[in-house]
C-alpha cells in the first residue's frame, strides 16, 4: 500500500463520522445556526424544538471530532457556549461551495445532454422513445436540483 492509501485508511473513521454528521438534518441545522451565532444548549433546544438530551447527543457527536467547540461562560451563571472553530467554518464553506459547484455542473451537463439528444431526434438519428426516456430521466433530476 502507498503512503496515500495508508493515510486514507487511517482517516476513514473520521471521514465516516463527518459524513454521518452531515447526513442528519438536525445536526446540519445546528451547524447552520452556530455558523451565525454562539448559542447555549438551551437556546438550541428552543430553536430546534427538540428535547435537551437530544440536542446534547448531537452536540456531543460534533464535539468529539472537533467540528464544534464548547466554552464556559461564568457570568452571571455557569453556562456553556457552543461555537464552530475556524477549521469547521472552512469545512462547511468548502462543502457548501462543492455542493453548489456540483449542482451547477450537473444542471449544465444534463442540459447539454438533453439538448444534444433533442438535436439527434430532430435530425432522425434518435428515436422518440429514447428522447422521451432521456428527457424524463434528466428532467426528473433537474427538477429536484431546482428545489
Amino acid at each position: 500500500m502507498s503512503d496515500l492509501d495508508d493515510e486514507t485508511a487511517k482517516e476513514s473513521p473520521i471521514i465516516d463520522r463527518i459524513y454521518s454528521i452531515f447526513r442528519d438534518s438536525t445536526r446540519r441545522t445546528i451547524l447552520k445556526l452556530l455558523s451565525n451565532i454562539k448559542l447555549t444548549a438551551d437556546e438550541l433546544t428552543k430553536e430546534l424544538k427538540i428535547s435537551r438530551p437530544a440536542v446534547e447527543k448531537h452536540l456531543k457527536q460534533m464535539l468529539e471530532i472537533g467540528l464544534i467547540e464548547r466554552k464556559a461562560d461564568t457570568y452571571p451563571t455557569l453556562k456553556y457556549i457552543y461555537t464552530i472553530p475556524t477549521p469547521g467554518i472552512d469545512l462547511l464553506s468548502n462543502v457548501n461551495d462543492a455542493i453548489h459547484t456540483f449542482i451547477t455542473s450537473l444542471r449544465e451537463e444534463y442540459g447539454r445532454r438533453l439538448e444534444n439528444e433533442e438535436q439527434m431526434y430532430v435530425l432522425g438519428m434518435s428515436s422518440k422513445d429514447r428522447y422521451d426516456a432521456i428527457k424524463k430521466s434528466y428532467g426528473s433530476i433537474l427538477e429536484k436540483l431546482q428545489k
